[in-house]
């Protein structure tokens, strides 16, 4: 779904499209102020944090508009920022005010190691329904002032913004300095949040933890209180290593999608095998989970699980190459395939970045032409050190 239009950039050139729908779920891929400049023959992200922001609100308002939508249909962003943009990050709020207005909307924003533009300050990406859309607050009567709602709930999915898991203390917020107590919390929030939206943890398709690097070795706690969330009905699951939360104290942040009503259906290979003791494990979590019209991939990396090893070597395309066919792989065993997915996010370690173009032609490979919307952006590090890239991947059915 890409505009007719599009002045910033040959859209021609990308292996992804600027959005991809499949009933009535529009997903934008994570746009940057890159724009092609002709008096300096390149493309460049130019200006501040807040000039950067505007410019990607443009786009992100042409691309809905040739869906025929507009901002009072978004039901997600996710805010990538580069570290060295973070002093101005508040000030972004106003550009959100002015295209938001008082339109709810489920948003993120983390810090990651770098953006694939070295000049990128801020990629952004969303999602929209068409389906009319209503705000999630468990405490409607307090005013917090900020431009994101706790959920927003459209046509029976419900989207739940980040919660770091913290406790009020002498009425000031408090951040548990153990990996395992945060998540509790983070927990302890999104609980009221679904069910205030008339949904319930078993209800959750996926779970996306972004976790601080200093929550590394402790993570094993965070895990073990997802589990105890979920109580044996654990979404597909997606762990990444960003450079930091927005609060300096956050171990992790956890990001979720709810389908209401219907039953779910979780996609489980008996042949993969899974490390339960290893950083990062999500041998809890099935390989996908369909309820509704959603089907959520756990993230994939270059692991052959029937084996359990890392395949690749240190070529980043040969590992995109073995995280794609294990999609494929789930895709499969779920009776779709690659066409049905909508959207994918690509997390690529710093010392993958010199061989990313050639992900490219993986993707080429396994979607044809009809790419899905997509962002790629930088990871502070994999769990494995020997991994360079993770995949994780949302198809709609």
């Amino acid at each position: 779904m890409d505009p007719d239009k599009f002045p910033w950039l040959d859209l021609r050139r990308y292996t992804f499209s600027m959005a991809a729908e499949q009933a009535g779920i529009v997903f934008l891929s994570g746009q940057t102020a890159a724009a092609y400049y002709h008096d300096e023959a390149k493309v460049l992200c130019k200006g501040d944090l807040i000039e950067q922001t505007n410019l990607i609100y443009e786009k992100l308002a042409v691309v809905l508009e040739a869906a025929g939508l507009g901002f009072q249909h978004v039901v997600q962003t996710v805010d990538y920022v580069d570290a060295v943009a973070l002093p101005q990050y508040r000030q972004t709020a106003e550009v959100r005010r002015k295209y938001f207005g008082d339109s709810p909307v489920a948003s993120t924003g983390i810090c990651v190691e770098r953006l694939l533009r070295p000049d990128a300050l801020i990629e952004i990406s969303a999602v929209a329904m068409r389906e009319e859309k209503r705000r999630i607050d468990p405490s409607p009567q307090q005013d917090s002032g900020l431009t994101f709602a706790p959920g927003v709930e459209a046509g029976g999915i419900v989207w739940v913004s980040g919660v770091i898991g913290r406790e009020e203390r002498d009425g000031r917020a408090h951040y548990p300095q153990n990996s395992g107590d945060q998540a509790a919390l983070a927990y302890a929030a999104i609980g009221p949040v679904l069910q205030a939206a008339g949904a319930r943890a078993s209800d959750v398709v996926k779970n996306l933890d972004y976790i601080s690097p200093l929550a590394v070795l402790g993570y094993g706690d965070a895990a073990q209180a997802r589990r105890g969330f979920y109580d044996g009905s654990s979404p597909a699951c997606d762990c990444v290593v960003v450079n930091r939360l927005l609060r300096p104290e956050g171990h992790l942040e956890v990001e979720t999608v709810a389908v209401k009503g219907s039953s779910r259906q979780d996609v489980r290979l008996p042949q993969w095998r899974f490390r339960e003791d290893e950083p990062g494990s999500l041998a809890d979590s099935p390989a996908a989970a369909i309820k509704g019209r959603l089907l959520c991939l756990s993230g994939q990396e270059a692991i052959n699980h029937a084996t359990g090893a890392s395949v690749g070597g240190f070529d980043v395309a040969a590992q995109a190459e073995q995280a794609y066919s294990n999609i494929s792989r789930v895709l499969a065993e779920a009776g779709y395939s690659m066409a049905d997915v909508v959207n994918t996010v690509e997390w690529v370690a710093p010392n993958g970045l010199m061989g990313y173009r050639g992900v490219q032609e993986v993707r080429r490979k396994h979607f044809g032409e009809d790419f899905p919307a997509a962002t790629g952006v930088v990871a502070h590090r994999m769990f494995r050190p020997e991994l360079l890239i993770h995949v994780s991947a949302m198809a709609v059915v």
